[in-house]
């Protein structure tokens, strides 16, 4: 009996030896069938393709091309495998719609994350099931590009995201060591720091996207991940009786107090080069941009002095968003599709690649390497002086608040069109009349498009 068990111990000691072989033998097989392909993979990452900017002694804007970490990666990737790597900038989506729109194959990858739900059905190669991404990267598979239970793009890196990214020697000129913890406190540091001659918060208001903070800003006011789905149940979301409402109220006293930039700055990285050089002393912005303005640091000065904190207690507690990170598609169009996805798993797997780019490598079997911007932040989850939040899932909720906010032009490619702050340059301290006058025509809207299409908040 003990001979039968061990023969049959061996037998299946044997099997398992084969199969691995077979396994290595069948990746070998495809990794040699590939090679010499080349993939296409257009992204927005300009600055991981072509290094940051940075200033030299002059004043003159260059590109560090140590930090071009994407264009390594490339490198090393084809190094390993023999899938040579093309790297395309692009600004953004509308680069890239028109190469969709006629199916054309010369796209592999692309990261552009801005495109409707709609779009990535149209033009992404489905990646997962949401089930096979949540035994990947757990709940926040779950905050993925998804339609019909199919992640279209998978997110790699997780991040605490929407916070305070400041210029720390600034606000210590104003006599803070850190960003406070309270609202009121946090005003009367706007003040001081305004006092200094010093623009408080860059806000930057040439583009629509970077007004979508307020979005992740309303969770905050709150203290509900769900604030956006759940504008469906009222038919006054802009009141500030409503957490959107009172967000961007709050925005427009800021604006009314002097606590952004008297000129909207005309590019986004002059808005970043004024915190880096202190001529302003924050961003409320995610943890993305902080390496970024670290870079632009001047020669001399600690880039370390850019740091990343909690916004503060708006009154419902202290939050900071946790969300995935980092978007990475593949064209439905492309020919190339099993390479594609070689490129985007080598990326999943290099935790190093995930923190230099300002994020925290979330694969599971990966070990992470936590960047330093979020020291602070963490120190504070642990001593449970901030708690975190997960980004919510596009449920049926949100995909019909967003349908409302579309249809009444309040909302375009996920991000808060321009109508949402028309009245922030005319408000002032003691007069609120064009600001009212906004809050009920958006109300009126939103009402009516509701109706109109028949959409009411679903438990």
């Amino acid at each position: 009996m003990k001979i039968k068990r061990l023969l049959a111990l061996l037998l299946a000691l044997i099997m398992v030896v084969s199969m691995a072989g077979c396994g290595d033998a069948q990746s070998n097989q495809t990794n040699k069938d590939l090679k010499g392909t080349t993939i296409k993979v257009y992204t927005h990452m300009g600055q991981r393709v072509l290094g940051e900017e940075k200033k030299d002694e002059q004043g003159n804007t260059y590109r560090d091309a140590n930090t071009a970490i994407l264009k390594h990666l490339a490198e090393r990737f084809t190094k390993e495998t023999g899938i040579n790597v093309e790297l395309i900038v692009v600004t953004n989506e509308e680069e890239l719609r028109p190469l969709f729109q006629v199916k054309d194959d010369s796209v592999d990858v692309f990261t552009c994350p801005n495109w409707s739900l709609e779009e990535w059905k149209a033009y992404a190669e489905p990646y997962c099931t949401v089930e096979e991404g949540i035994a990947q990267y757990g709940e926040y598979a779950k905050a993925m590009p998804t339609v019909d239970n199919q992640i279209y793009s998978i997110m790699p890196g997780r991040a605490y995201n929407q916070a305070v990214v400041y210029n720390e020697e600034v606000i210590k000129a104003a006599g803070y060591d850190e960003i406070p913890a309270t609202l009121d406190e946090f005003n009367k540091m706007c003040e001081k720091i305004k006092a200094l001659g010093i623009t408080p918060i860059s806000l930057h208001r040439v583009e629509n996207w970077p007004l979508a903070t307020v979005q992740d800003f309303a969770i905050y006011v709150s203290g509900n991940p769900n604030v956006f789905a759940e504008c469906l149940k009222t038919e006054n979301p802009f009141s500030e009786t409503s957490p959107f409402g009172k967000t961007i109220k709050i925005y427009t006293e800021w604006k009314a107090k002097g606590f952004f930039e008297p000129e909207v700055y005309t590019d986004f990285g002059v808005a970043m080069d004024s915190v880096a050089y202190g001529k302003a002393a924050m961003m409320l912005f995610g943890s993305w941009v902080v390496p970024q303005i670290q870079g632009r640091v001047p020669q001399g000065k600690d880039p370390s002095i850019i740091k990343f904190a909690p916004a503060p207690d708006f009154g419902a507690g202290r939050y900071v968003l946790a969300a995935p990170a980092d978007n990475w598609a593949i064209s439905k169009f492309s020919k190339n599709k099993e390479a594609a996805r070689k490129f985007i798993e080598y990326i999943a797997n290099d935790a190093q690649f995930i923190a230099d780019s300002g994020f925290i490598a979330n694969k599971k079997g990966v070990e992470p390497k936590v960047p330093e911007l979020y020291a602070i932040i963490d120190k504070m989850v642990a001593s449970g002086d901030c708690k975190v939040v997960l980004q919510p899932a596009n449920d049926e909720n949100a995909l019909n608040n967003q349908k409302v906010l579309e249809e009444a032009g309040l909302y375009a490619d996920y991000k808060y069109v321009g109508l949402l702050f028309d009245a922030l340059d005319i408000t002032r301290p003691d007069d609120w009349s064009a600001y009212n006058k906004q809050v009920e025509t958006q109300n009126q809207l939103y009402a009516k498009y509701k109706q109109e299409l028949g959409v009411s908040w679903k438990d």
